[in-house]
C-alpha cells in the first residue's frame, strides 16, 4: 500500500492536519521578514559630505551662515535636480581641498571656487525617513557603496547553500531535526546581526540567516504537505505563500513605526524564539518515518490523524510500501534535442523571472518618494499576482498566462526608459511602472513551478525542479547588483539601466515560453519517451490519446481506447459495458457505474497533482 493511500484512509485534511498546517505556515512570516529586512536596515538616505571642521553639521541647512560654510567647502553646483539619488553632485563624496569651517572666519565670503577637490571622510545624512540605518552608521557610501550589494548577494548564497544542506539533513535525519537546526541558525544570526560591527561580521551573519530562512521554509512546507492527502497538496502549497506575503506587510508596518535599524532588527528578530515553541508541537513526518522503517512512531501520528477525522486504520497499515528512489538519470534530458531545448528554455525562464522578481523588490528603495509606500505597493501587487495566477492558470493555461504576465512585466520595465530620459519629476510614474512589473513577475514566478513540474517525466521531475531552483538562486545573487545600478551609475541613464535589464529579461522569457507546449489538462509524462512526445502530436492524435478511459470492475482495472469514429466509439463503449455487466447483476449495475465514475475522477485528479517538492514556490 502506498503512503498516499494510507493518508486517504485517515482523512485528507481533517482537524489535526489543519492545526499542524497552521503551525507550519507561521514560520513563513519570519522567513519573509528576514529575507526583505535589508531593504530598510541597508537603506541609503540622502547624504552629502560633512563640512570639514564643523563638528555639529546637520543635513538640513538651518541658517545663512550654514549655507555660507557649505558653499565655501563643498562644490554642489553640478548636482542633478532630476536625480533623486544625487542631490549634491560632487558634494556627496568630495570637498574643496584645504578648506575648513574655521578658515571662513578670516576669509572673505565671496571667494572664488577652487577646482581642486579631495575625498571626504565624514558625511551627514537626511533623517526624514530614517533616524539611522547600517549604511549611515558605518558610512557605506561613495567608494563603499557596493558593500550593500555584496551583503545581499551573500545572503542569496546562504539561501543556495541552505537549500542543499537542508535537503540532505531533512532526508537523513528527519524533517523535524532539520527544522530545529534551521531555527537555531536563523534565531542566532538574526539577533546577532543587530550588533555586527563591520562588513565581514554582517556578511557572515546574513549568510547564516539565508541558510536558516530557506531551511525553515522548506522543512515546514514539506512537513505540511506530507500530512495531507494528494487532492489538498496544491492548495496547501499555495496558501503558505500568503503567509509569506503577510510577513511582508508586518515588516512594512514595523519599519514604518521603528526608524532605527538596530531596534527594528531586534524587534523583528527576538520573536523568532517563538519558533522553538512551534517546533515542539510539530510531529515528525509520518512519510519519512515509514520510509526509515520507524513504523510504530508513524502509527502513533497516523492514529492521531485518523482519530481527529473519526476514521479507523486497519492494523496492517504498518506494511506500507517504501518509496523507491528514482532510477532516471538527469543526463537523460540532454540526450534528446527536444528535452534539451525545453530544459534550456526553462533554465533561462527561471533565471530571468527570478532576476526580475527580486530585482524589482530590492529596487523599491531607489524609486524616489516614500520608501514605506513603495514597499507596501510592492507587497500588494505581489499578493495580487499570486491570486491572479491561481485563478487564471486553470482556465487559460500555464503557457498563455506566463507569456502574458512576463510580457506585461517586461513591457512595464522597458516603459520606464521614457520618463527617465524625459526627466519626469513625478515619482509616481516610476512607482506605477515598477508595481506593474512586479505584478507580472509575481504571476510568472509562481507559474514557473507548475510548468516545470508538468513538462518533465516523473523520474526526473524532482531533479529538474531542484536544478532550476539552483539557477534561480544564482539569479537572486545577481539581482542586488542590477537593482543598485541606479545608485552606482547615477543620472538618468543610471535610473533607467536596472529597468532596461529587467525589461529585456521579461520579454526574452515571454518569447521563449512560446516554444514550450501547453500543459493544462494534460496527463503528466511518466517516462522520457512520453516527455519527448509531450505536446508534439497533432490535435486529433492528442484527442485520441486523451480519450483513454480507465474502467473499474470487481476484478481490478481494464483500459480501453475510444477511437474518433462515432460508430466504433459506440461499439467499444458497449463492449466495455458488457464486460462490466458480466461481473455484476443488472440490479446493481447503476450503482457500480456511478462508483466507477467517481473513482476515475479521483484517479485522474490525483495524477495531475505534482510531487510536493515541486510546490515549493517561494525561495
Amino acid at each position: 500500500m502506498k503512503y498516499d493511500e494510507v493518508i486517504q484512509l485517515t482523512g485528507e485534511f481533517g482537524p489535526y492536519q489543519k492545526k499542524i498546517f497552521l503551525l507550519t505556515c507561521l514560520p513563513a512570516l519570519s522567513t519573509a521578514i528576514q529575507t526583505m529586512i535589508t531593504i530598510f536596515i541597508l537603506a541609503v538616505p540622502d547624504y552629502r559630505c560633512a563640512i570639514p571642521g564643523l563638528d555639529n553639521d546637520t543635513y538640513k541647512i538651518d541658517s545663512d551662515d550654514h549655507w555660507a560654510l557649505l558653499n565655501y567647502t563643498i562644490i554642489w553646483s553640478d548636482a542633478d535636480p532630476d536625480n533623486a539619488n544625487n542631490k549634491w553632485g560632487s558634494g556627496q563624496c568630495h570637498v574643496i581641498a584645504n578648506r575648513t569651517a574655521k578658515d571662513l572666519e578670516t576669509a572673505h565670503r565671496d571667494v572664488t571656487y577652487s577646482n581642486t577637490t579631495e575625498t571626504c571622510h565624514s558625511w551627514t545624512y537626511d533623517k526624514s525617513f530614517f533616524s539611522g540605518t547600517y549604511i549611515s552608521e558605518h558610512n557605506w557610501v561613495c567608494q563603499d557603496m557596493e558593500l550593500r550589494s555584496h551583503v545581499n548577494m551573500i545572503y542569496m548564497a546562504g539561501v543556495l547553500t541552505g537549500s542543499l544542506i537542508s535537503g540532505l539533513v531533512s532526508d537523513r535525519f528527519g524533517r523535524k531535526k532539520a527544522l530545529l537546526v534551521s531555527i537555531v541558525a536563523q534565531v542566532a544570526s538574526s539577533i546577532s546581526l543587530a550588533f555586527a560591527p563591520n562588513f565581514i561580521t554582517l556578511a557572515v551573519l546574513r549568510f547564516f540567516t539565508g541558510i536558516g530562512d530557506i531551511g525553515i521554509y522548506m522543512c515546514c512546507f514539506v512537513l505540511a504537505i506530507e500530512l495531507v492527502g494528494p487532492v489538498w497538496r496544491a492548495q496547501v502549497g499555495v496558501l503558505i505563500t500568503y503567509f509569506w506575503c503577510a510577513g511582508l506587510f508586518v515588516l512594512n508596518g514595523a519599519a514604518y513605526a521603528i526608524r532605527d535599524w538596530k531596534i527594528l532588527q531586534l524587534v523583528l528578530s527576538c520573536p523568532t524564539f517563538l519558533l522553538f515553541i512551534i517546533w515542539w508541537f510539530m510531529p515528525e513526518s509520518p512519510r519519512w518515518l515509514l520510509n526509515r522503517g520507524k513504523l510504530q512512531e508513524a502509527r502513533v501520528i497516523l492514529d492521531k490523524i485518523a482519530s481527529a477525522n473519526k476514521t479507523t486504520l486497519p492494523e496492517s497499515i504498518v506494511d506500507v510500501e517504501k518509496e523507491g528512489n528514482s532510477t532516471g538519470k538527469f543526463i537523460d534530458i540532454f540526450k534528446y534535442s527536444v528535452l534539451a531545448l525545453r530544459a534550456l528554455i526553462v533554465f533561462i525562464n527561471w533565471f530571468g523571472v527570478t532576476l526580475v522578481f527580486y530585482g524589482l523588490t530590492f529596487n523599491v528603495a531607489t524609486l524616489g518618494g516614500d520608501i514605506y509606500l513603495n514597499f507596501f505597493l510592492s507587497s500588494v501587487v505581489e499578493t495580487l499576482g499570486y491570486t491572479l495566477c491561481l485563478l487564471a492558470i486553470p482556465r487559460i493555461g500555464r503557457k498563455r498566462f506566463h507569456c502574458l504576465a512576463m510580457f506585461l512585466s517586461g513591457g512595464a520595465c522597458l516603459s520606464f526608459v521614457i520618463p527617465a530620459f524625459l526627466k519626469t519629476k513625478e515619482p509616481w510614474v516610476s512607482i506605477f511602472l515598477s508595481s506593474v512589473g512586479k505584478f507580472g513577475a509575481s504571476g510568472g514566478y509562481a507559474t514557473m513551478f507548475v510548468m516545470t513540474a508538468e513538462l518533465f517525466p516523473t523520474q526526473l521531475r524532482n531533479r529538474m525542479v531542484g536544478t532550476c531552483s539552483m539557477v534561480a538562486r544564482i539569479a537572486g545573487m545577481v539581482s542586488p547588483y542590477i537593482a543598485d545600478l541606479g545608485v552606482i551609475v547615477g543620472g538618468s541613464t543610471g535610473s533607467a539601466l536596472p529597468f532596461l535589464v529587467f525589461g529585456s529579461c521579461g520579454i526574452i522569457t515571454a518569447i521563449l515560453t512560446l516554444f514550450l507546449p501547453e500543459t493544462l489538462n494534460q496527463k503528466l509524462p511518466e517516462t522520457v519517451e512520453e516527455a519527448i512526445n509531450f505536446g508534439r502530436f497533432p490535435k486529433d492524435k492528442t484527442l485520441e490519446i486523451l480519450s483513454q478511459t480507465t474502467v473499474f470492475n470487481s476484478q481490478g482495472l481494464e483500459k480501453f481506447t475510444t477511437p474518433k469514429n462515432k460508430d466504433c466509439h459506440s461499439h467499444h463503449r458497449s463492449t466495455a459495458n458488457d464486460h462490466v455487466l458480466d461481473q455484476s447483476n443488472t440490479d446493481t449495475n447503476g450503482h457500480n457505474q456511478k462508483q466507477t465514475t467517481e473513482q476515475v475522477k479521483n484517479v485522474d485528479r490525483n495524477k495531475m497533482i505534482p510531487n510536493e517538492s515541486i510546490l515549493l514556490a517561494r525561495f
